[in-house]
């Protein structure tokens, strides 16, 4: 659907409502880069590292505690107060975003991973009240994630109308759905954008089973 894959060093927005499979794509797309030996970094500000990795080993297997311990993923949990960068609303949210486009920063720095993936941001910028920042806060943070090589996965909720500003400065975008057809909920998967690549212009159904997720050469519409 994208031509091969994802241009390497490049920031690509994985947007859906909740419950289509977000996290899983992108969970996904660091689980199947380590088998590489391409090292991931997940970054994690709106739910714990804890609840993702059980969530991923009790699904799929995917034992990403034994891959942190093995030093082929760094898992970041925003959350944990010893980076003090806690969600509160005593916190200015375009101070927030700055200090938490610094702790990124300074973790790729660190790490060093060749696949990045950043847990739904788009709570935090809906905090921001002028579209101008808003543009501003994302150039700068998707800048940091280019120019450090490694190839990023935002995931981004449509819940609070942000998705927009994000994916625009993306350099693909890829929408996941989850809706009725007949009795029947299927989850599908379409290109909105992708810079530099061939995209094939048709909605395709995803399945999730025990291994992960599989994009079908089926339509989900009769």
């Amino acid at each position: 659907m994208i031509d091969g894959g994802f241009h390497k060093g490049t920031v690509n927005t994985i947007t859906g409502a909740s419950g289509t499979g977000k996290t899983v794509f992108a969970s996904q797309f660091i689980h199947q880069g380590t088998k590489f030996g391409e090292k991931g970094m997940i970054v994690t500000p709106s739910e714990s590292a804890d609840y993702l990795k059980r969530e991923m080993s009790s699904s799929f297997g995917w034992d990403f505690s034994a891959l942190e311990k093995e030093g082929k993923l760094c898992i970041v949990d925003v959350t944990d107060p010893v980076l003090r960068l806690q969600k509160s609303i005593e916190i200015d949210p375009v101070d927030f975003l700055i200090n938490f486009r610094k702790l990124v920063e300074r973790k790729l720095q660190e790490v060093k991973p060749e696949r990045l993936f950043i847990d739904d941001l788009s709570a935090f910028f809906m905090a921001v009240e002028a579209p101008f920042k808003i543009r501003s806060l994302t150039d700068d943070l998707f800048g940091t994630l280019r120019a450090s090589g490694a190839t990023s996965v935002v995931t981004i909720g449509t819940a609070f109308g942000m998705n927009q500003f994000l994916e625009y400065g993306a350099d693909s975008a890829t929408v996941l759905k989850r809706e009725r057809i007949g009795n029947n909920l299927i989850r599908s998967i379409f290109i909105m954008k992708m810079r530099g690549s061939k995209i094939a212009n048709s909605i395709r159904v995803l399945d999730i089973s025990d291994d992960g997720m599989s994009v079908s050469s089926l339509s989900p519409y009769p």
